[in-house]
């Protein structure tokens, strides 16, 4: 990476909003991190031999739901009291945003046909503005679905470049920490990408298996059964009020409990379809690889922002459509199609509506229970698949990706 394209506007832009928050904070005595409390205090149980699940570390929702392997990555941090542990991992997470929005940038720039972009620094920098509700949110709470996103942008770069085992080790770590983005294998399996596949499923098989080495055997078959009813317990429960489902509930009084999966099932069959239709045109245009590489990007950055629509999740997990967004920013500014921006400047209000200081508690409480925010992110990986269907892969935007059908 070009020292040129480290020490930019946008760099400045995601240190100060970093920074101001983390003062911020501290000041008002805010600085929490309440999800970064939980990992700390399971990881500490680990140890100790506490219990780890179906125990709130803070407040009622406070339980730790991700895997046992995932905590051993939390490990470290018990060479520091929280305090210390907090602050190191605040600024972890401020850098995961700065890198993970320039693997963004590289891969629309690398892979799709945003030519005649003259302020890229300027359009990832709206594009992170875009997502600003979410990155407030998620550094008051130190939770780590912007890492998630980092190698999820990484796993796809490496599958790009035929790094198939650092693309396959990546998104083992990712699916091992929240199982239902196993939805990113789709354009794996219809790609019939075996060597990555099978680096995911040896990553997944030594995750699984590490926590029988320690904390041993039986312990980790009490762990394994209270992740899964700690999953099963958080999903009944939650709301999820960025789902469809939630969405249908909310104004469809008679809307089936089996609602959610016929949804699920039924947005999965047609992503299936259309990669099945982007193969199929691949192939007639003789598998050019940088059509390839254009289809399977976009085809793992429309699954990724889906995923807040499908499942039961906290709205936080909206900025995982942080890619499709700076994939329209870009490609608006790049096709001049400025009739797009009013469409987008009212999908994005309520994309990142649930904002008290902006709109006031009332207003801001009735746009998410009602749903409109999961409304509005859907709306936009609509607007974005669109724009792809719209744009047409020019000569110099052919990369030397080696993915292939």
């Amino acid at each position: 990476m070009k020292k040129s394209n480290i020490f930019n506007g946008f760099t400045l832009l995601v240190a100060v909003a970093c920074l101001l928050t983390f003062t911020l904070n501290m000041i008002n005595g805010r600085f929490l991190l309440g999800d970064f409390m939980v990992y700390y205090t399971a990881a500490a149980n680990l140890i100790s031999g506490g219990p780890v699940y179906l125990v709130s570390f803070y407040g009622g929702s406070g339980f730790y739901k991700y895997s046992p392997a995932t905590l051993f990555f939390f490990l470290p941090y018990m060479c520091f009291n929280f305090k210390a542990a907090a602050v190191i991992h605040f600024f972890i997470l401020s850098a995961a945003y700065w890198y993970a929005f320039m693997v963004i940038r590289d891969l629309l720039t690398d892979y799709f046909p945003v030519t005649n972009i003259k302020h890229g620094t300027l359009l990832l920098s709206v594009s992170f503005c875009c997502i600003a509700i979410h990155f407030s949110r998620e550094m008051f709470l130190g939770n780590i679905n912007i890492i998630l996103l980092l190698l999820c942008s990484l796993s796809i770069r490496s599958f790009l470049t035929g790094k198939y085992r650092q693309g396959g080790i990546l998104l083992g770590i990712v699916i091992l920490t929240k199982p239902y983005l196993l939805i990113l294998l789709l354009p794996l399996v219809l790609r019939k990408q075996w060597r990555a596949l099978a680096w995911f499923s040896l990553t997944v098989f030594c995750g699984l298996v590490i926590p029988f080495i320690f904390p041993g055997p039986h312990k980790s078959i009490l762990m394994y059964g209270d992740w899964i009813q700690s999953i099963t317990t958080h999903s009944g429960d939650f709301p999820g009020m960025t789902s469809l489902d939630y969405l249908f509930r909310h104004f469809i009084p008679s809307w089936p409990a089996w609602g959610i999966l016929a949804i699920f099932f039924s947005i999965c069959s047609l992503v299936a379809l259309f990669i099945l239709q982007n193969i199929y045109h691949e192939k007639q245009q003789g598998a050019v690889a940088g059509n390839t590489a254009t289809n399977f990007t976009f085809e793992w950055f429309l699954l990724i922002a889906l995923v807040p629509n499908l499942i039961k999740t906290d709205w936080v997990l909206l900025l995982f459509s942080a890619p499709l967004i700076a994939f329209m920013v870009f490609c608006t500014a790049s096709r001049k199609q400025y009739w797009w921006i009013p469409v987008l400047v009212i999908l994005l209000f309520f994309y990142g509506a649930n904002s008290d200081d902006l709109l006031g508690r009332d207003l801001s409480h009735t746009i998410l229970v009602s749903g409109l925010m999961g409304l509005g992110n859907f709306l936009l990986v609509v607007v974005a698949l669109l724009m792809f269907l719209q744009s047409k892969p020019l000569p110099s935007a052919q990369s030397s990706g080696r993915i292939s059908s």
